[in-house]
C-alpha cells in the first residue's frame, strides 16, 4: 500500500508537470531555491566546523528544533491544500493502519520533504566531531524526518475540527500570515540581542541544553549529549524522542481512523454583510460594479486578505528592523554636519515604497484569483477595459490610503516631515507604475493562485513562474520610469525643494501608467478572453 500511494503521488506531479511548461518552471525555481538555502546552511556548518568545532552540536539541536516548529506551522498554514486528507480515502476499504505508512512516506515526496531531509544529512557536518556522536546521529536521521513531519500531521488532526470552520479557518491564516511575514525580526533582533550580550556562544550552548530535553529537540540532543560524554543523558533524551514519536503519531493516527468514517466536512462564513455603503460609494457602472465585488474580496477570501496584510505589515517590518539593528549606519546630511541614522536619512522614503512593491503579485494575479469565476465577465459581455479598469479602481480605493498611511508613520518616527512629500511621490508613483504594468501584462502573464477555498500557502501561493517574470518585468519599470521621482525624493534628504518635485513626477507618472495599463490591458484582454480563462480556470 505505502508504495501504490507513493506511485499515485508521483503520478499526481507527473501531470501537474505536464498540464503547462509554466509548471515545469515554477517547479525549476523553486528546486533552485531550495538548493541556495541548502548551500547557505552548508557554507555555514562547514565554517562552524573550521573555526568552531565545538559549536556545532549547539547549533543542529537548534537547528533541528526550528525544523519541528517549521514543519508543524506550515502544515497547519497549508491545511486546506491537502492532498492526502483522510476524506481522500473514505470510500476505499482500505485500514487506517495499512495507509498511515505510505501517506506519511507520500507527504515526504516533494520539495519541502527532500529538502528537510537533505538539510538533516548536512547536520552531519556539526556532529563529526565526534565519531559515536557522528554514527549516532546517521543512525537517528530517519526518526528525525519522522519527527517532523509527524508534528505537522498530529497539529493538523488535533485542530482538523475546528479548522473546518471557516471563521477559525480564516483567522488561523490570518494570524499565520503575520507571524510569518513578523518572522523576518526574529533573526536580527535575536542577533542584536546577542551582540549586545556579548555572549553568543554560552547562549546557543544554554539555548541547545534547554532543547535538547524537550520534545523538539530531543532526537538531536542524544547525539548531542554523546558528544559531550555524557551516555546516560543521551539515553534519556533518546527515550524522550522516540515518545513523542510514538506520541505525535497515536494523535494523527487516531484522528485519520475517525475521519475515515466520519469525514470532516468544511464549514461556510456565516451571515456575509450587505455591503450597500460600498455600492453607494462607487460608480453604478461595470467599472464600479467589479471594484466593489474586488474590495469584497480583499477581506472576504483569505487569499486575498493575506495580501492586504502584507502591504500594511512590510513596511513597518523593515522599520522595525531598522529600528533594532540599524542605529549603527549613518549618515552626514549637508554643510552642516548634522549625522542622522541611516533610516531617518531615507527611509521615510524608501520603507513605503516596499508596500507598493507587494501590489506586484496583487495587480498580475488579480483576475486569476477569480478562477473559473472570470467566466461571469465573459458570458456578461463585459469589455476588457472595464474589466481592466474596475480593478485598478478597486486597488487604489483600498492600498492608496494604506500608503499613504505608511508614509505618515514613516515619517513621524524619523522626525523627518519635510520628506513627507517625497515619501508620497515615491510611494504612490511606484504604486501607480505597478498596478499600471500589472493590468497591462495580466491578459499575457495571468499566472497561478491557490484554488478558491485553499489555503493561500497552498499549492500556487507564490504565483509561479508567470508571476516572477511579471514582477521582473514591473520592477524594470520601476527602476527606469519611476527613477525620477524615487531619485530626486532620495535626493530630498540633502536638497529639501526636491521633495515636492518628487510628489508632482510620482503623482504624475502613476496616474499616466494606470491610464495606459487599463489601456493596453483592456485591449489585450478582448482578443485573450478565452485563453485567460483557460488558463485562470486550471487547477493549479
Amino acid at each position: 500500500m505505502a508504495a501504490l500511494l507513493v506511485a499515485l503521488r508521483l503520478r499526481q506531479y507527473g501531470r501537474t508537470l505536464g498540464r503547462s511548461p509554466w509548471a515545469i518552471v515554477t517547479l525549476a525555481f523553486g528546486v533552485l531555491g531550495a538548493l541556495g538555502m541548502l548551500g547557505v546552511l552548508a557554507g555555514l556548518l562547514v565554517a562552524m566546523r573550521l573555526t568552531l568545532p565545538g559549536l556545532g552540536p549547539d547549533a543542529v539541536v537548534v537547528l533541528g528544533s526550528a525544523l519541528v516548529v517549521g514543519w508543524a506551522v506550515a502544515s497547519l498554514l497549508i491545511s486546506g491544500d491537502d492532498a492526502l486528507a483522510p476524506e481522500r480515502f473514505a470510500l476505499l476499504p482500505v485500514r487506517a493502519a495499512r495507509l498511515l505508512p505510505g501517506v506519511l512516506l507520500a507527504s515526504a515526496i516533494g520539495v519541502g520533504g527532500i529538502g528537510t531531509a537533505i538539510a538533516l544529512l548536512l547536520t552531519l557536518i556539526g556532529w563529526s566531531i565526534d565519531s559515536l556522536a557522528l554514527a549516532v546521529a546517521a543512525v537517528l536521521l530517519p526518526l528525525q524526518l519522522a519527527t517532523c513531519m509527524l508534528a505537522g500531521r498530529a497539529l493538523t488532526s488535533a485542530l482538523a475540527r475546528q479548522l473546518a470552520k471557516r471563521s477559525v479557518r480564516d483567522l488561523t491564516i490570518v494570524v499565520g500570515s503575520v507571524l510569518v511575514i513578523l518572522a523576518g525580526m526574529i533573526v536580527p533582533t535575536v542577533v542584536e540581542a546577542v551582540r549586545a550580550l556579548g555572549a553568543s556562544e554560552s547562549m546557543l550552548a544554554a539555548t541547545a541544553e534547554v532543547l535538547a530535553w524537550t520534545p523538539l529537540g530531543a532526537a538531536w540532543g542524544a547525539p548531542h549529549a554523546l558528544a559531550a560524554g555524557e551516555p546516560l543523558r543521551a539515553v534519556a533524551q533518546l527515550a524522550i524522542a522516540l515518545a513523542t514519536a510514538a506520541g505525535l503519531a497515536l494523535v494523527w493516527g487516531a484522528d485519520f481512523r475517525a475521519r475515515l468514517t466520519a469525514p470532516i466536512t468544511a464549514g461556510g462564513g456565516g451571515r456575509v454583510r450587505s455591503g450597500a455603503w460600498l455600492d453607494r460609494l462607487l460608480p453604478a457602472t461595470p467599472v464600479g460594479a467589479i471594484a466593489a465585488r474586488g474590495l469584497r474580496y480583499r477581506f472576504r477570501d483569505p487569499r486575498h486578505l493575506v495580501n492586504v496584510v502584507g502591504v500594511l505589515l512590510v513596511p513597518l517590518l523593515v522599520l522595525g528592523i531598522d529600528l533594532v539593528v540599524g542605529r549603527s549606519v549613518e549618515v552626514e546630511l549637508g554643510d552642516d554636519g548634522v549625522v542622522l541614522g541611516a533610516f531617518a536619512a531615507v527611509g521615510p522614503v524608501l520603507l513605503p515604497v516596499l508596500g507598493a512593491v507587494v501590489l506586484m503579485s496583487i495587480a498580475q494575479l488579480d483576475a486569476a484569483y477569480d478562477s473559473s469565476a472570470l467566466a461571469a465577465h465573459v458570458l456578461t459581455g463585459v469589455s476588457g477595459r472595464d474589466d481592466r479598469a474596475g480593478r485598478a479602481l478597486g486597488m487604489v480605493v483600498l492600498f492608496v490610503p494604506m500608503l499613504l498611511v505608511a508614509c505618515v508613520l514613516t515619517t513621524a518616527v524619523s522626525g523627518r516631515w519635510d520628506l513627507l512629500p517625497a515619501s508620497v511621490g515615491a510611494t504612490l508613483g511606484t504604486g501607480g507604475l505597478v498596478i499600471g504594468v500589472g493590468s497591462a501584462i495580466s491578459p499575457w502573464l495571468p499566472g497561478q493562485t491557490p484554488a478558491p477555498e485553499a489555503s493561500p500557502f497552498g499549492s500556487g501561493s507564490s504565483g509561479g513562474a508567470q508571476a516572477l517574470l511579471g514582477a521582473l518585468v514591473m520592477m524594470v519599470a520601476a527602476g527606469t520610469v519611476g527613477a525620477p521621482a524615487i531619485g530626486t525624493a532620495i535626493a530630498s534628504a540633502w536638497i529639501p525643494w526636491l521633495a515636492w518635485v518628487s510628489l508632482a513626477t510620482g503623482l504624475l507618472v502613476g496616474a499616466l501608467a494606470v491610464w495606459l495599463g487599463v489601456r493596453i490591458g483592456g485591449r489585450a484582454l478582448e482578443r485573450r478572453w478565452p485563453e485567460v480563462l483557460a488558463a485562470v480556470s486550471r487547477e493549479p
